[in-house]
């Protein structure tokens, strides 16, 4: 494996929050690209699972439950200038952490936004208070009163969000070069949102399938995931949400935009029953969730053209995400319990026998139809990494990684999305960890197969359009 090792740049402390399966695939790694981390590891962990890994890596381990009145207490004494706070956690307010971190001149990087506790699974919110919208609205908030020049904080750089927005911008250049003969070097926003658009992408999926299995199957009354079970429920109980392009003609049923304007739009529904089609090059076409997620926002706001008040070009970007097949029943499950969560839980790892993550992103619209680039990540290959982690897990450690490395060789940038990092850069030092990376053309589109049995109400001339991915039920008359 080559490790990309940032030569002992770093002299500071590292805060690790959060010890569950990101965090425990973690620790091993970070020795792979930090010389001399030994005894400048500080671990804070809700529960115990994580105390054996920290130990063996040279960590301190504090178990105790950060909150709103005591996390600054708790950590004070841990970070100061010049070190590093990596939030692996949820339920733990990241724009409380980003702004401790600021107030104290240290680094900051997270895989994704959370609040603290009652916000995503509280009924007692308004649907639209319950978003990712709603809480990436108050990051970007945070970054225009801190800064640009504030302590670097890099947010949602997992695998996705994160890797997922990298993969986009590699996805445009192989496009140029197949479409055009072109070499394609954008370097600012606007000349990214004008490649796609002189590419004629109209839509972008993320585009993930999780085909892990163990020996043992799902029982009645257990919930399984390849990560975070809590954090996963949470997605799933969450309105779904989308970005809506320029090109489409019709608006989901229910569908109710964010702000005027915005071209971003959540369902009165929650993702676990509003379901979506796409392809990956493994198991071609399939049916996944539409599971809100902050790059939807994110990517469509960075590729926008804007004309005065409306959108010149917008593509619509969405995450299509079939987890794996015990997880895809037990949110089923869920739903069907009237989405009161099951007794037992199951996080595979080490029983996991075959399968792999295949996560990327499907550019369509184009003149060639359809292109996806991303990860395909076997089991095998995950374990050559760490031995105790599945595929899922892997590609979300990669993410986490390359926003440190990052940050720590830009460190007064402010708070920065995935888009606002060097991609390149980023994917090299990803890359190692992702398995197989694939670019694929396909003929398929979401109108395959569609009609034959019950007939619906297709745009054949327009292929990509929200009523094919969706389905007429979901749209407007």
């Amino acid at each position: 494996m080559s490790d990309s090792r940032s030569s002992g740049a770093f002299a500071g402390r590292l805060v690790m929050i959060g010890c569950g399966s990101i965090g425990q695939a973690v620790l091993p790694a970070i020795g792979r690209h930090l010389d001399d981390m030994r005894g400048r590891i500080t671990v804070f962990s809700a529960d115990e699972f994580g105390r054996g890994i920290a130990a063996r890596c040279g960590a301190r381990f504090i178990h105790c439950n950060l909150t709103p009145g005591n996390f600054r207490a708790m950590l004070q004494e841990h970070v100061a200038a010049g070190d590093f706070l990596l939030n692996l956690s949820i339920d733990i307010s990241s724009l409380d952490l980003i702004r401790f971190c600021a107030e104290r001149g240290a680094l900051y990087a997270d895989t994704s936004v959370e609040p603290w506790p009652g916000v995503f699974d509280n009924p007692m919110l308004e649907l639209s208070q319950r978003t990712n919208y709603a809480i990436r609205e108050k990051v970007l908030a945070l970054a225009r009163e801190l800064g640009p020049d504030a302590p670097t904080a890099v947010v949602d750089h997992g695998a996705n969000p994160g890797l997922v927005s990298h993969f986009v911008k590699q996805a445009l250049v192989d496009l140029d070069r197949a479409i055009r003969g072109g070499d394609a070097r954008p370097r600012t926003r606007e000349e990214w949102a004008r490649l796609a658009c002189e590419l004629g992408v109209t839509t972008i999926q993320i585009s993930e399938r999780d085909t892990q299995a163990s020996q043992r199957p799902k029982r009645h009354g257990e919930f399984i995931n390849t990560w975070s079970i809590d954090g996963f429920i949470d997605e799933l109980m969450q309105p779904a949400e989308l970005s809506f392009g320029s090109f489409e003609r019709q608006r989901p049923r229910g569908g109710r935009e964010h702000a005027p304007g915005s071209g971003t739009l959540y369902l009165e529904r929650p993702g676990a029953s509003t379901f979506a089609r796409s392809w990956t090059p493994s198991v071609g076409g399939f049916q996944g969730m539409l599971v809100t997620h902050d790059e939807v926002f994110s990517i469509a706001d960075y590729l926008t053209i804007r004309d005065g008040e409306g959108f010149a070009y917008r593509p619509s970007v969405m995450f299509v995400y079939h987890p794996c097949d015990d997880a895809m029943l037990s949110a089923l499950e869920l739903e069907g319990r009237g989405w009161a969560p099951q007794p037992v839980r199951r996080r595979l790892g080490a029983d996991v026998v075959e399968g792999m993550d295949e996560l990327g992103v499907l550019l369509a619209g184009h003149e060639r139809n359809a292109y996806w680039y991303g990860s395909q990540l076997a089991i095998a290959d995950a374990r050559r990494h760490v031995d105790f982690a599945n595929a899922t897990t892997l590609q979300v450690v990669a993410g986490a990684l390359s926003a440190m490395l990052w940050a720590m060789r830009h460190p007064r940038r402010g708070i920065v999305e995935p888009e606002d990092l060097d991609f390149e850069e980023c994917l090299a030092l990803a890359a190692p960890y992702l398995g197989r990376m694939t670019g694929e053309f396909t003929d398929w589109t979401p109108l395959e197969g569609r009609g034959r049995y019950f007939p619906e109400k297709l745009d054949d001339l327009s292929p990509w359009q929200l009523q094919n991915i969706l389905g007429r039920q979901w749209l407007d008359d």
